[in-house]
Parts: structure tokens; C-alpha cells; sequence
């Protein structure tokens, strides 16, 4: 690839009758392209999007007509940065751009690097788009991009998650850079100080929308209500109180209950056996791996809910700020491979994250603000693609809660869609809450709360975000189901409901078995000795052949991106070995290490190794053109 500073004035993407585009990426830019050729236009332009509806798209659109330089995108933290530089890396055969057919061919995408440590000056200035978290921007960062490049440098700066835009950081970056244009992309319409986003908000795509467009998972909120909850306070047993006492004698505060019904136990089963039967609803007739994620008040609250889940027979994971660097990658690889059925965090999965699986968000804890509640939200409703689902359910996200918890103001104002100006003002005050809330549950985990004992009857509640086709097709769907379990009920009386459900789905689309299957180890060990000698035999000796070059010799070199400079750099890797170490690291990020791999990653693997060499033949093929 040759780098020409004018890139995104020349190159000819398709975008605005692009039909793998979604409907808000598109308003996005227009709207963008719009505003900046609008004239004398000096306001930034703020695009205010969903979660699910593809920000990171956007980012990868905006420049195009508009940009006369250099880019530089940035993140607000590393989970962000990470998920913004696979989606946007032109090595990838899954990269934006060629994901969504805005561009057809390798050669056509931009320049895009990774700002750390490794990057060279070379690098850096013929790059057409630079990707770094915002810490690299500190003037107390030794290496800070602030001391390596002049204020021309960009024509472009786009903030992700913009949100986080007013600390002093990111501002010292934007009075840097003060010429250049800057696009400020965000799932939420405040800043971290509760202040306006600066700049002309020149596209809100509401949520309602995306989910009546389909481009976003449709959402339920199940309220958990048990007929009679009582207290016991003070390590007093002999008196229990309703919380209807609690309150109106002025006994013990919202705070208290709220926290004594998360950590109680009662409470949780409770929580967990309703999301597992909500689980196995929507597994049950289709083929796709719903998972619960479930969020906790503290590492050890987690740790409890882990074992809890795992008491019912559940693959959990546990994943949290404190787990060193090799730990959270190999339980996100996990995450990604299917490996589990539940995800407990502790702040941690929270904006940036994606996981299309992820189907029910089981609440453990109180929230007082609106951000975060809706940031957990958010995890569940990336929406599973048409060709995976068998049933409309698959695409619709299940809230899980406890009525006790507190949590209905924040339901019924993320429900609203409140405007700009009626959400400051409510945050405002919503965040000296959930600062105080966070602190009480960190400072007195199992101290201050009361034991917690349910009588009667346990009812759930059921209330939709919005109504929208894919709800009303469900509904359809769940009556028919309802209807032949009735009829089977003639054939089979014994049968329980949940079985005959199974057995009415399971002949939906059923396979011939294969009758390897029936020694699944074996069958394993063939498939995976057949994947290891075409990493390292069949495909170096493709890749010898077909470009005519000698085993011996290291052709390939140049055509490694400089993200695996290791490979490029390392002298004694020949042609063949290049191949087989490239596409095995490539292997590895994806699905992490092979002796981990059940027999669904092979198969998978394979989808992916046959696209991986495909964009790795076209690399090589410009690399070695130009030399």
C-alpha cells in the first residue's frame, strides 16, 4: 500500500447506496459531510448513536470527502481502543471497510497504525489513520504524540465515546490540534462533568428507532416480585419488617434496602433461576449461544454469584478490573469462543464492549444513575445477524431485576428517551448518588444490610422498551408454540411443557448425524491433525508456489503489517515459516490457544483461515508488485 496524503479527497467508497450500511451510519455521514462543508462552518459536529448501531462505522466513513490529511481517532480507554483498531485494521479481512463493501479490494483501504511504543517516525507519517487511547496524549506520557508531531499534522480528530471529551487531557489535545476538523461520536448525550457535549449535534439516532429498524436487539424488562419480603435488621431476628414498614416508620433508607435485597441470597437465586429459564428459552430450538452477563457489587459478591450459577450446572467466568493482563484477554477469548454460558463483571464489560450473544442482563446490584444502568443495558442489545437466528426471540434482550432493587425510576427514564437538556438535569444530581451508593457497597460489602426472607408466591412482571414487529412476530411464534404443546399434551400427558417445547423446536431443521460424532474425541484429534499440517505444510507451500518464490527466501516479509513486526523482523523465519507463524498468531487472537479448542472452533476456524488467506494472498500480491 502506498500512502498519498490526499487519500480521502481520491478514493471512491460506496456509501450512500451501500445496503450493508445501516440506516443511522449513513444519516451520519451525510449529515457530517453536510455540516462541514456548510460555510464557515467552525462548530464541531457531535453524532449521538446507540450502542449497536455502529459507531465504529461511522468513524471509518466520516473522513471520506472531507479530510485533506491525516486522521487521528481517539478512545477513551483500552477496551475501546482495542475493539476501534480490530474493526478498523486493514490487515483483517474483517475490517470495516471490506466487511460492509464500502471498498472491494485491499488495495484500496487507507493506512491505519496503532500509535505505542513500536511505531516509528516512517510509520507515523505515512499513516492515514493513527488509533491511541487518550493517556498517549498526556504531556506526562514520555512518549506523548503531542512532542512527536506539529499541530498540522491531522486535518481530522475523531473522539470516540465523546463523552469523556471535557478532562483536561482531552482538551489539551483538541487546543493542540486547534485547526483541525473534529467529529465527536457518542452513545450518550452528556459529558463525565454533566455539561453539554461541545459542538452542533448534527445526528441523534434514538434507540426506539434502531430497535423498530431492527438494527439493535428489541428489549423486555422482567420484574421480579415476590408476594411478601421481609427484614430482619440490627441482628435482631425476632422481629421481621416489610419494607413498606421500613419506610413508613423511618426506620432504614432506600440505600439499605436496596443493598440488603443485592446481597441477599434468597434474592439472588431468585435472580439466577429466572435468567437461566430465560436462557434456556431462547437456546432451546436454535443453534445460536445466548449467554446471561451479570453484574455484581463487588468481587466478592461476584465470586459468590459465580459459584452460585455454577451450583445449577452453568459455564460462569468471572472478569474484573484487578486481573492482570494475560488473565482478562484469555476470559474475553473464552467470552468470544462460546466457551461459557454466564459472564459475571464488576465494572468491567461496560462501554466498548460487544458481544452479539450476550441475550439477558441479570441485575445484582442497585444503580442510582442513569449511565451506568444504561451502559450494562447496552451489552445486550448488539443484534445476532439474520442468517444465525431460527426464532424471532433470538434477537430480542431480556432485563432481569428484582423489584427491591430500586431500579424502576431508571427503567421508566431509560424507556422515555429523554431529550438533551431533561437528562443533564436529572444526571446531575443522579451522580452524587451512585458515587455515594458505590462507595457504601465497596466499604461495607456484607456490613449494614439486613437478612432478607420471601414469603408466598413469586411473580414477574413483564414491560417492553417499545413495541416493534419482532415483538409482535415472538408473541406469534410463542402462541403457536403454545398451541402444539396442547395438542402433543393428547399424545404425550406425562410430558412436561419445557420438554415438549424442546421436542416441538428440535424438529425444526434437524440434521443426519454425523456418525463421527459418536467418538467426538476421535474425531477431534482428526480434525485438529488435519488443521495443524495445513498451517504448517499445505498452505506455506500454496503460498511458494503460487507467488513463485524460493522456500529458503523471506518474499514475504514486506507484506506483514507492522502490528506483527515480531514476524517481519525475526531473520530466521523463512518464507514458509512467515506463513505458518503469521497465520497461527492471526489463529490465536482469534480463538486463543488450539488445546483449548472444542470441536465447534475448528469448524469455525476453518470459515476464518479460508477468508484469512484470502486477504493474505492480496497483501502479498501488492507487496511484492511493488518491489
Amino acid at each position: 500500500m502506498t500512502f498519498d496524503l490526499n487519500y480521502f479527497m481520491l478514493a471512491k467508497p460506496l456509501i450512500v447506496e451501500n445496503e450493508e450500511l445501516r440506516e443511522p451510519q449513513i444519516l451520519a455521514y451525510i449529515d457530517t459531510f453536510n455540516h462541514f462543508n456548510a460555510e464557515g462552518t467552525q462548530r464541531d459536529a457531535v453524532v449521538i448513536l446507540p450502542t449497536g448501531a455502529g459507531k465504529t462505522g461511522v468513524m471509518g466513513m466520516v473522513p471520506y470527502g472531507l479530510c485533506r490529511g491525516r486522521v487521528l481517532i481517539i478512545t477513551p480507554q483500552l477496551v475501546i481502543k482495542d475493539h476501534v483498531v480490530e474493526s478498523l485494521d486493514p490487515s483483517s479481512q474483517e475490517n470495516f471497510w471490506l466487511k460492509r463493501k464500502v471498498f472491494q479490494s485491499f488495495n484500496d483501504l487507507p493506512i491505519v497504525n496503532e500509535y505505542d511504543n513500536d511505531i516509528n517516525e516512517e510509520e507515523l507519517r505515512n499513516s492515514n489513520i493513527i488509533i491511541l487511547n487518550i493517556h498517549k496524549m498526556s504531556t506526562r506520557y514520555r512518549n506523548s504524540l503531542l512532542s512527536k508531531v506539529d499541530p498540522d499534522f491531522f486535518d481530522m480528530i475523531i473522539i470516540d465515546e465523546a463523552h469523556h471529551s471535557p478532562a483536561e487531557t482531552w482538551q489539551n489535545a483538541l487546543s493542540y490540534f486547534n485547526k483541525a476538523k473534529v467529529v465527536k461520536v457518542t452513545g450518550t448525550p452528556f459529558r463525565t462533568d454533566r455539561k453539554p457535549i461541545e459542538g452542533k449535534v448534527i445526528t441523534e439516532y434514538r434507540l426506539g428507532r434502531a430497535m423498530q429498524q431492527s438494527i439493535v436487539k428489541s428489549l423486555e424488562n422482567f420484574k421480579l416480585l415476590p408476594e411478601t419480603l421481609y427484614l430482619t435488621i440490627d441482628n435482631n431476628d425476632e422481629i421481621a419488617y416489610t419494607i413498606d414498614q421500613l419506610r413508613s416508620m423511618g426506620i432504614k433508607d432506600e440505600n439499605f434496602i436496596a443493598r440488603s435485597v443485592a446481597l441477599s441470597k434468597e434474592c439472588n437465586y431468585q435472580i439466577i433461576d429466572e435468567s437461566i429459564k430465560v436462557l434456556n428459552l431462547k437456546r432451546a430450538g436454535s443453534s445460536v449461544p445466548h449467554k446471561i452477563i451479570a453484574v455484581a457489587c463487588s468481587v466478592d459478591h461476584a465470586k459468590r454469584l459465580k459459584e452460585m450459577y455454577e451450583e445449577r450446572g452453568l459455564r460462569s467466568l468471572l472478569i474484573y478490573s484487578d486481573l492482570d493482563k494475560e488473565e482478562k484477554k484469555a476470559i474475553l477469548t473464552d467470552i468470544e469462543n462460546n466457551r461459557c454460558d454466564v459472564v459475571i463483571n464488576v465494572a468491567m464489560l461496560g462501554e466498548g464492549y460487544d458481544h452479539k450473544y450476550l441475550s439477558v442482563a441479570a441485575i445484582f446490584r442497585p444503580f442510582k444513575s442513569l449511565a451506568p444502568y444504561s451502559q450494562f443495558i447496552g451489552r445486550i442489545l448488539r443484534r445476532i445477524e439474520d442468517h444465525e437466528i431460527s426464532k424471532p426471540g433470538d434477537n430480542i434482550g431480556t432485563v432481569i431485576a428484582h423489584r427491591d432493587l430500586g431500579l424502576e425510576p431508571l427503567w421508566k427514564e431509560y424507556q422515555k428517551e429523554l431529550k438533551i437538556s431533561d437528562v443533564i438535569e436529572k444526571v446531575k444530581k443522579q451522580e452524587r448518588d451512585e458515587r455515594k451508593l458505590t462507595r457504601d457497597i465497596e466499604r461495607e460489602y456484607d456490613k449494614g444490610v439486613g437478612v432478607v426472607e420471601t414469603m408466598g408466591e413469586l411473580d414477574i412482571e413483564t414491560e417492553y422498551y417499545i413495541e416493534t414487529m419482532l415483538i409482535e412476530e415472538n408473541l406469534i411464534f410463542e402462541q403457536d408454540i403454545v398451541a402444539k404443546i396442547e395438542k402433543f399434551k393428547e399424545i404425550l400427558p406425562q410430558a412436561s411443557d419445557d420438554d415438549l417445547r424442546k421436542l416441538i423446536l428440535s424438529q425444526e431443521g434437524s440434521k443426519a448425524e454425523n456418525p463421527l460424532l459418536k467418538s467426538p474425541k476421535k474425531y477431534r484429534m482428526l480434525i485438529r491433525e488435519n488443521f495443524h499440517a495445513n498451517i504448517y505444510e499445505n498452505l506455506p507451500a500454496w503460498f511458494i508456489t503460487e507467488f513463485e518464490v524460493e522456500k529458503e527466501n523471506r518474499d514475504f516479509s514486506e507484506a506483514i503489517p507492522p502490528k506483527y513486526s515480531f514476524i517481519k523482523n525475526d531473520v530466521t523465519l523463512d518464507n514458509a515459516a512467515i506463513i505458518s507463524v503469521y497465520l497461527n498468531t492471526r489463529l490465536k487472537e482469534k480463538f486463543g490457544k488450539r488445546e483449548k479448542w472444542i470441536l465447534d472452533d475448528f469448524f469455525k476456524a476453518e470459515d476464518y483461515l479460508s477468508q484469512l488467506v484470502s486477504h493474505l494472498h492480496e497483501m502479498i500480491q501488492l507487496s511484492l508488485r511493488k518491489g
